[in-house]
This record gives structure tokens, sequence and C-alpha cells, in this order.
């Protein structure tokens, strides 16, 4: 009987296209799109931006030295002329400014220690990289000068390095694949299925009520532990194909992101995309967890819907009470940008759909542990337990089914 009720609400679902659409394709294009779409348009702005002439302005133009000046062009920078360097950065005119004062090159060369200026505009991506260009020249010429000065002096410059410092990744290359995007994927799976059970919940309670079918199932030879159960299944099914197809989309993404798109782009942007995630690359083993949490995922999501929609009266109001449950959601995928700088420890495991955010986020950087998992999984499976019997006791109570 509960899967009599089950197949009646996933068909009632399945009638409207717009879910099919929702649930199916849309995570299947579009975390794709999201994977692939931000990381190449960064890897791309930073490598045509390496690669174009960039223009830079010079106030005091008259003082530059030659070697600083051949520094900067070095680095495909174009030095405009202008006399108001700020206002020429600020109306975005040049994307970065050098001010120098006046006898800047005769203090140079006399062993003082002259100050210069560099203009950009913060959080402007264009100005930012074209103030890197200028700071790369400005300290090889710093370089240069001082060896020169030491030299004269009679010292080696390789005094000033006494020591090599070589800095080596001990990331996992799961973690350096997964770059600094890889907590979106778990919200993203969570708010699928949200989205996914959304639909088949509200109709499957408040739409019955309103349409005063739900008062006809229930005189039916079904016992009302069958009627939740039916209701849940067929709402963990909606909840658990869109959550399935959002997974689809991040392995799509990440296999054209690393087999198609990589190679087609120079090293530096390379770099830039593998920093910003997206490559990832997941084990059997790996996979398993990442979908045994999505299934815990979509039905602790679906509990909790099947719990709150059915205290509406209709349709409409129960859309009111399921849209504050995304919070829910949200809050742990911020914690998990943060991960790295908060200390959850491991505690964080019992926290019911924050433990499962956690458990996907260790997955995808290749640092799940067994005890991790199990924690996670049994208290979810307990959350999960709590919310049924929660419906199950509003699904007898006669005053939460006829409010009208």
């Amino acid at each position: 009987m509960a899967w009599a009720v089950a197949r009646k609400d996933v068909l009632s679902t399945l009638r409207d296209r717009r879910a099919i659409v929702s649930n199916l394709l849309i995570p299947v294009l579009l975390l794709p799109t999201m994977m692939l779409g931000l990381p190449l348009l960064l890897g791309g702005l930073f490598e045509r931006e390496q690669a174009s002439l960039t223009r830079i302005g010079i106030e005091g133009e008259a003082f530059l030295p030659s070697e600083l000046r051949s520094a900067i062009e070095a680095q495909r920078a174009e030095l405009i002329v202008t006399d108001d360097a700020l206002t020429q950065v600020r109306d975005d005119d040049v994307a970065a400014a050098l001010q120098l004062p006046e006898g800047f090159a005769e203090a140079v060369a006399a062993g003082d220690v002259p100050r210069l200026r560099l203009l950009r505009k913060s959080g402007n991506l264009e100005s930012e990289l074209a103030a890197e260009k200028v700071s790369r020249a400005i300290a090889s010429y710093r370089q240069d000068l001082v060896a020169e000065r030491l030299r004269s002096e009679g010292v080696d410059p390789a005094v000033l390095e006494p020591l090599v410092v070589e800095t080596r990744d001990a990331s996992r290359p799961q973690e350096r694949s997964s770059g600094q995007l890889s907590w979106l994927i778990p919200f993203f799976i969570a708010v699928w299925a949200l989205a996914g059970g959304q639909m088949t919940a509200l109709d499957a309670t408040a739409g019955e009520k309103e349409r005063g079918t739900l008062e006809a199932l229930l005189v039916a030879p079904v016992r009302r532990s069958e009627v939740v159960a039916g209701k849940f299944v067929a709402t963990l099914l909606s909840g658990l194909s869109a959550a399935f197809m959002a997974i689809v989309g991040v392995l799509v993404g990440g296999a054209l992101l690393r087999r198609v798109f990589l190679p087609r782009l120079g090293d530096e942007a390379t770099e830039m995309v593998a920093t910003m995630g997206g490559t990832f690359s997941i084990g059997a083993s790996d996979l398993w967890i990442l979908l045994g949490s999505a299934l815990l995922t979509a039905a602790a999501v679906a509990a909790m819907l099947i719990a709150v929609a059915m205290f509406a009266r209709s349709f409409k109001e129960a859309q009111t009470y399921v849209a504050p449950m995304t919070f829910l959601l949200i809050v742990p995928a911020l914690a998990l940008q943060f991960s790295d700088l908060l200390d959850l420890g491991r505690g964080v495991y019992l926290v019911p759909l924050m433990n499962v955010m956690v458990l996907m986020d260790d997955v995808l950087g290749g640092a799940v542990g067994g005890m991790d998992v199990l924690a996670a999984w049994g208290t979810m499976l307990a959350f999960i337990a709590v919310l049924l019997a929660f419906a199950l006791q509003s699904f007898r109570r006669e005053g939460v089914i006829f409010r009208t």
C-alpha cells in the first residue's frame, strides 16, 4: 500500500513537465556550466591580461629611470603619460598608474631612498592584475639596483640570500583538484534535493488538502503509517533524482574541464583554474560515500518537507513554510567555505545536515575517514527516523489533517 501511495504521488509529479525540467535537466546542465564557466572565465581573463598590452599611467615621466622603464615595458605594459594619475585610474582610463616625485632618477643614482606611489583600484580584477605587472617590474628593478650597489662596494650580492626556501604543495591530489570552490558542490546537491522533493511533498500534502482528495485517501483501507511512508518515498525519489543529476553534473563538468579545456590554456591560466577548482577526480569508494551522503541528505529533506508541509491549509501556505528551510542548507555551506579557519572538530559529524555536507566536502578533498562516515550516517538515520515519527503523529491528528 505504501508503494501504491508513492506511485500515485510520483505519477502526479511527472505529469508536470516543469518538474522534469527543474529536477533532471537543470542540475545536469547548470552545474557543469558553473564549474566550467567561472574557472575558465577567470583563467581566460588572467591569461589574456598577461599576454595583452596593459595601459599603465605614469605621472612624472621625466623622472623615470630608463632601467625601470625597460622593466615595466618587459611586462607587456604601455606607459601613458598623465598629469593626474589618480583621476585616470579612478575613471578607468588606465588600469593602474605610477606617481614619481621630482628628481626620482637623480635620487636613485645618488644612493638615496626615494618614494614612488603605485595606484590601483581595489576589487577591480583588471586593475589588480595590472598593478601586479608593475609590482613585478619594480621588484626586478629594485633587485638589480641593490646588486649593483653591493658590487660597487665590493660586496657579493649573494650575501643577501643566505638560504633558499623551497615551497612544496603538501595537499592531496584531490584537494588540489577540488580547489577553493569545492564547498559549492555539497551545497548544490542539498539544494537540488530540496528543490526536487519540494514539488512532490507540497502536492502530496497541502495540495491534496486543497483539492479535497486527502480525505478519500485516508478513508481507504490503508494505514496512516503506509500513507506517510508512501509520501516520504515519493518525495525522496524526486529529491534523490535531482541530487543524483547534480552529482552527474559535477562529474561531467570535472571531466570536460580536465580533458578538453585545460590542455588549451597556458600554464598560468591552468594554475588559476586549478586554484579555483572544478577538475574533480573521485575514486569508486569515494563516489559511493558521496552517493550515500546525497541519499541521506535527500531523505532528511524529504522527511522535513512532509512533516512541515502537512500543517499548511493550501499549496501557497505550504510554500511559505518551506522557504525558510533553505537557510538550513545555506548556513552549513557558508561554514564549509571557512572550514579551514574554523575549528569544527569531530563533533560536527553529529550535527544533522551539517555532517553530510562536511562529509561530501571531505570526499571531494580526499580526506574522508571511516569513523566519520559511520558517525554522520548514523546521526542522519536517527534524525530521519525522528522526523518521520513526527510526521506520522501529525497524520494521526484530525485537527492537522482537516485544517481548512
